[in-house]
């Protein structure tokens, strides 16, 4: 008996490591596994290359990523700009903005951004009101309501959210379905996940099988049902949220595009604001036909930022008295 339970233990500790030595490759290698399937028939949504190779962030399983604290334009809390007390100070307001690329802005310290614009505008009116940028590339609302839901914690007096881009992309996958995987989701699943080689394991479990059909990342319906909860959510902590509509321009590439459906997402966000009774910017249709102030198709330029700061602005300045 003795004899068996020594060769057991040699057994087990053969194979710990054995998994300690390739996991130890695998983070030598710089290996991180795509944590949803994204492709576009043949066409890679840019969320392959943009996020999930990208060293700025981190896989998660609410989120599907989240940002790694002090990177590339984030501070240790994943937001970009400065950091912030946990008490939000007697006699202060405190203003989010909760977004895609477009609302996070261009890399780099100086990187263009409208709510860095829309923070100057502000300070120009009034004192003790801070702006901060949760913003992060690649989000649609489905990552938007568990990222409005995070930002509650530090008591937003207003907080703007804008999406609809993403939402619209065509792929394999949708989150919604992602992130209904029940192993993946689970306590064993969660626990796995922190390791390379779990990310290995759950990476081969999301290929198989691979879906066949196309679809949004995010339905309309569900779109206009996360836009509820974020309403709801807010009004629940007594907070202003205001609705943008999700700018972009030019030609519409292929069938697949998702500017074939943007409008769609624009117009149910003009829905659900006249539905919920919240102010609303159609920020879409003040750049509808102004070409120079976008970077590419659905990013502005730094012009593009500040005027899209100074229309915000003088929406909802008002809230601001």
């Amino acid at each position: 008996m003795k004899r068996a339970l020594f060769q057991l233990a040699l057994a087990l500790a053969a194979i710990v490591a054995t998994l300690a030595v390739l996991e130890g490759l695998l983070r030598l290698a710089g290996f991180s596994a795509t944590p949803v399937q994204i492709q576009a028939g043949r066409q890679s949504d840019q969320r392959t290359l943009h996020v999930f190779e990208d060293q700025n962030f981190e896989p998660d399983p609410d989120l599907i990523w989240r940002p790694r604290p002090n990177q590339s334009v984030f501070n240790s809390q994943g937001f970009r700009g400065p950091e912030l007390t946990p008490d939000k100070p007697a006699g202060t307001r405190r203003v989010f903005t909760v977004g895609d690329s477009n609302t996070l802005g261009w890399a780099g310290e100086d990187g263009p951004n409208w709510p860095g614009e829309l923070s100057s505008l502000i300070a120009r009116d009034r004192a003790g009101v801070s702006v901060v940028n949760a913003g992060v590339w690649g989000y649609a609302s489905y990552q938007g309501l568990r990222r409005f839901t995070e930002v509650l914690a530090w008591q937003p007096d207003l907080v703007f959210v804008s999406f609809g881009s993403n939402d619209a992309h065509w792929v394999l996958q949708s989150d919604k379905d992602y992130d209904a995987r029940t192993f993946r989701n689970t306590g064993p699943g969660r626990a796995i996940e922190r390791f390379r080689l779990g990310e290995l394991l759950l990476s081969a479990l999301d290929r198989t099988p691979q879906p066949s059909a196309l679809g949004p990342r995010v339905a309309l319906d569900d779109y206009r049902a996360n836009l509820r909860e974020i309403i709801r959510r807010g009004r629940t902590k007594k907070v202003t949220v205001v609705l943008l509509t999700r700018p972009y321009n030019g030609p519409i590439a292929s069938d697949t595009w998702w500017k074939n459906r943007g409008a769609d997402y624009n117009t149910a966000t003009s829905e659900i604001a006249a539905e919920m009774n919240v102010p609303m910017v159609d920020v879409y249709s003040y750049f509808k036909h102004l070409d120079e102030h976008f970077a590419d198709e659905s990013h502005f330029t730094a012009q593009g930022h500040k005027i899209a700061a100074a229309i915000i602005y003088d929406h909802v300045k008002g809230l601001f008295k």
